[in-house]
């Protein structure tokens, strides 16, 4: 790890609990993230249990060309072990689309389920406001699917939406979700995700951020 700093080094090695690592734009992070995969691996940790999860395509193929470079020109590991076991690099929402079809059964889905763009959302709830008789003048596609959005953003499901309304605004809104959501799963679509974390996400994040991180700077 000759081409590391010694504060990227202790990031590296630091393999006890939660580490955070604050630098700028080219300090080199995703040269310690991808060093301390490595580091993992030569400790004994099995590459299929490791996970790294990057924002866009771009830079989680950018993560796993660096990963895969690594593990193959390192001549330390345990050679024995399958070298086709590679650690899971992806982006937020490609993990959250394994996970989906990984368990698709479970939901009702196969494994070959499809993901709606932002136009077949907006289709799906012109469909809704169709069978409902209302006027998509007065009831605009895209800012109803826009308050779904805020809605679910706010983690909250359609039925506990329809237990708060207070308006006829957010109950004319519930009752387009009704039908919204009944379209998708006629067609066995599931919605993109937004660039927000899914509020899933955020509840396994809550659960193991604060404890203890070491921050290296």
């Amino acid at each position: 790890m000759t081409a590391l700093n010694d504060a990227q080094q202790r990031a590296v090695e630091t393999t006890e609990g939660p580490v955070l690592i604050i630098a700028g734009a080219g300090a080199g992070k995703t040269r310690v993230i991808t060093h301390r995969i490595l580091h993992l691996i030569k400790q004994g940790t099995a590459p299929s249990s490791i996970i790294a999860i990057t924002f866009t395509n771009k830079a989680a193929k950018e993560m796993r060309d660096r990963v895969h470079a690594l593990l193959d020109g390192n001549k330390d590991l345990n050679r024995p072990v399958s070298m086709r076991e590679r650690p899971f690099v992806s982006t937020f929402h490609s993990l959250g689309v394994h996970i989906i079809r990984e368990n698709a059964a479970l939901l009702g889905l196969t494994r070959h389920f499809t993901i709606a763009d932002r136009s077949d959302s907006r289709r799906a709830i012109k469909e809704a406001l169709e069978r409902l008789s209302l006027d998509p003048k007065s009831f605009d596609p895209g800012k109803v699917l826009g308050a779904i959005s805020r809605a679910k953003g706010e983690g909250l499901t359609r039925l506990a939406y329809t237990d708060r309304v207070s308006s006829y605004f957010e109950e004319t809104i519930a009752s387009i979700w009704d039908i919204y959501d009944s379209v998708l799963a006629k067609e066995k679509t599931l919605e993109s995700m937004s660039t927000r974390i899914p509020t899933g996400f955020n509840i396994v994040l809550q659960n193991i951020w604060p404890m203890n991180t070491k921050t290296f700077a």
